[in-house]
């Protein structure tokens, strides 16, 4: 493994292309999903209404989505980015436990997972740039 020019190990080049097929994938994903958040006439609005959510709730997971997307295309912040949508996630699991349909966790399974997977590949990236501020 290579060192950097402060002497910190650098990952493996595979390890970091790697890790860029999560990341694009959650970023494609998040930035449609989250700016559908937005419309009043989606099917997200429906479904935000159906669970007793206010609108402004809506907008603000629409917000965090789509700025988690941004965060995660560059490799000093993805970490934050994945962990917004780690959060996002479980809230959504919460919600459809509490709601009474526990079957359709199943569909945040799998961008959780990835985002775990980004936020632990790029978390010494986040951490070498907090040092520097």
């Amino acid at each position: 493994m290579e060192d950097d020019r402060r002497g910190n190990p650098k990952p493996a080049r595979w390890a970091n292309l790697a890790l860029w097929l999560p990341t694009l994938f959650l970023v494609w994903v998040f930035a449609q999903q989250g700016s559908a958040k937005f419309s009043d006439t989606s099917g997200w609005a429906r479904a935000f209404a159906m669970w007793h959510f206010p609108v402004w709730f809506r907008i603000l997971i629409g917000c965090l989505e789509v700025g988690a997307a941004l965060l995660l295309l560059v490799p000093r912040t993805a970490a934050l980015g994945a962990g917004i949508i780690v959060v996002v996630m479980l809230g959504a699991m919460g919600t459809h436990i509490v709601r009474g349909h526990p079957t359709q966790v199943t569909s945040e399974i799998l961008p959780l997972a990835l985002a775990l997977i980004v936020s632990v590949g790029r978390w010494r990236d986040l951490r070498l740039w907090w040092r520097r501020l």
